[in-house]
């Protein structure tokens, strides 16, 4: 099958990667004190896609996380009536009772999940096209990876990122206008489908670095906003105006 890359502007960052098997010298990734940019990012796709309007059906889509706030976020935004694509990201996915148009996790398990888990609710009028991370191409649609120069030891730092970031950066590529986060506020909260006494994630500080290097330096992160939290603090809050523009 013929893979094609897709390239953002020059002075992009990555700031994502994951601690997979599959990633080479992932071991020796370590440059404690330093910060490096990588400077053009490249995103690889398990197929060449010659127009990829044929995966959108609005110019906004919105991103919808497992953050606590998701149900207040996506009932705010849902209130300014503007058409949209929603692209699920991991369990959120069963939070919405209609048509999904994007899915996106980055393991096995939760490719597993999502075949368990999905319904007509979610797929009334077409399927969901899925997305992840590595060498799960039986199981996706698409399959995305970094590609890497290893032999620069500059590129060698691979970033912990969060499959919300990764929606984002093909989200871009897919050619929307407008993104919007919902249920990403970046918080140690629990998840929106868990118990008020659950702790929620643990962000480490590199995690907030990939966002701001994200708004500062990725051509196109203007046109991205969330609808609350860390996140929108980093990348601006969303308003009905903005969508609107």
């Amino acid at each position: 099958m013929r893979r094609e890359k897709f390239r953002l502007e020059p002075n992009s960052v990555a700031g994502w990667g994951w601690r997979k098997k599959n990633l080479p010298n992932v071991g020796a990734c370590s440059k404690e004190g330093h910060r490096f940019i990588i400077t053009v990012l490249n995103v690889i796709c398990n197929m060449q896609v010659d127009d990829w309007s044929k995966y959108r059906h609005s110019d906004t889509v919105l991103i919808t996380g497992d953050g606590s706030c998701l149900a207040d976020d996506c009932r705010r935004f849902q209130s300014w009536n503007i058409e949209h694509d929603i692209f699920a990201v991991n369990k959120s996915l069963i939070f919405h009772q209609r048509q999904v148009t994007h899915w996106a996790a980055i393991d096995l398990e939760e490719t597993i999940w999502f075949a368990e888990n999905i319904t007509e609710a979610q797929m009334p009028n077409r399927r969901i096209t899925r997305h992840t991370i590595g060498d799960l191409p039986d199981s996706v649609d698409f399959t995305w990876e970094m590609d890497y120069d290893w032999q620069n030891d500059n590129q060698r730092l691979v970033f912990i990122g969060n499959t919300g970031y990764f929606s984002v950066l093909i989200s871009l590529i897919m050619g929307y206008k407008r993104v919007i986060l919902a249920g990403m506020p970046l918080d140690s909260l629990p998840h929106w489908y868990e118990r008020a006494e659950v702790a929620g994630p643990n962000w480490a500080g590199h995690v907030y670095r990939q966002w701001i290097d994200f708004k500062q330096q990725v051509s196109g992160a203007e046109n991205v906003r969330s609808m609350s939290g860390y996140s929108g603090f980093i990348l601006g809050e969303a308003t009905k105006d903005f969508v609107n523009a």
